[in-house]
């Protein structure tokens, strides 16, 4: 069944005095992009935001892919364009980054805008190429550190001064199709409130609720295992039928499901076989 491919847009600014949402498509959910820019969190003291970006979910039925910039004008003016997807459309793709980039924002928008529409094909598939690239140009002690950390279901929070577009864009090349399609990341924020799976923030936050986010140092010595594992193998080796398999394994959700209906199975099989014997 081919998702729906319409992309509802807007553009909205905040300050110290608020949030207003100063364009939109029709029918578009104002106080939704109102509360997702609100948790985004007030701009801490001589921080910038030059250029971020952000996915998370918008309702229950739809993802906001958001680009956060700072904008010109009196005051700190904090711009946020949201690009608003199906969460089926949303499965498909699963790289924020790549969905912002195929869309420039135009900061001058007012009023009413038109819905997009995403092309009825998938993202290109990632190469070999690209992953050795992530590797060798990024931390890579951090990146495979991170991405098995968020893999086997852990929140990672990164403190960094500025937003960290080429970490939180490396990490996502790294991860499974089927992860990166349930998760959601944040190259830059200025609170945790928005409750993301990667978050890069000016400052961690001291308390919170359980299971505590990892932090770098716990990245760093996060214990290795298969995934990270295999995936930099093949890599470096140039396996690209390696890299393919692994891009398009399941996650832990899945494998437990799918034990699941193996176990039920399996029961049904024994309970026909008890009563027709």
């Amino acid at each position: 069944m081919t998702p729906d491919l319409r992309i509802q847009q807007a553009v909205v600014f905040a300050d110290a005095r608020g949030v207003k949402v100063v364009a939109r498509s029709e029918d578009f959910d104002t106080p939704e992009a109102e509360r997702i820019a609100v948790l985004f969190g007030g701009r801490p003291p001589g921080v910038a935001c030059p250029l971020a970006h952000f996915a998370c979910p918008f309702g229950t039925k739809h993802v906001a892919v958001v680009r956060v910039e700072d904008r010109p004008g009196p005051g700190d003016v904090l711009g946020f364009r949201l690009l608003v997807l199906a969460r089926d459309l949303y499965r498909h793709l699963g790289d924020p980054f790549a969905i912002s980039d195929r869309y420039p924002a135009d900061w001058t928008a007012t009023g009413t805008l038109p819905y997009l529409a995403w092309p009825a094909e998938p993202l290109p598939e990632r190469t070999l190429e690209q992953l050795d690239a992530v590797l060798k140009h990024g931390d890579t002690g951090l990146l495979l550190g991170a991405t098995q950390a968020v893999v086997d279901g852990n929140r990672v929070l990164l403190q960094r001064s500025a937003p960290d577009e080429a970490l939180a864009r490396g990490l996502w090349q790294l991860l499974p199709d089927r992860s990166r399609a349930d998760l959601w990341p944040a190259s830059f924020a200025f609170s945790d409130e928005l409750g993301l799976h990667l978050a890069i923030l000016p400052a961690i936050p001291a308390a919170g609720p359980e299971p505590r986010p990892l932090t770098e140092e716990a990245v760093r010595d996060y214990p290795p295992s298969s995934y990270e594992l295999n995936l930099q193998t093949a890599v470096e080796s140039g396996d690209r039928a390696a890299v393919r398999r692994l891009l398009a394994r399941g996650t832990v959700d899945d494998m437990i499901r799918l034990a699941l209906y193996i176990l039920a199975f399996a029961l049904a099989v024994a309970l026909l076989f008890r009563y027709v014997v």
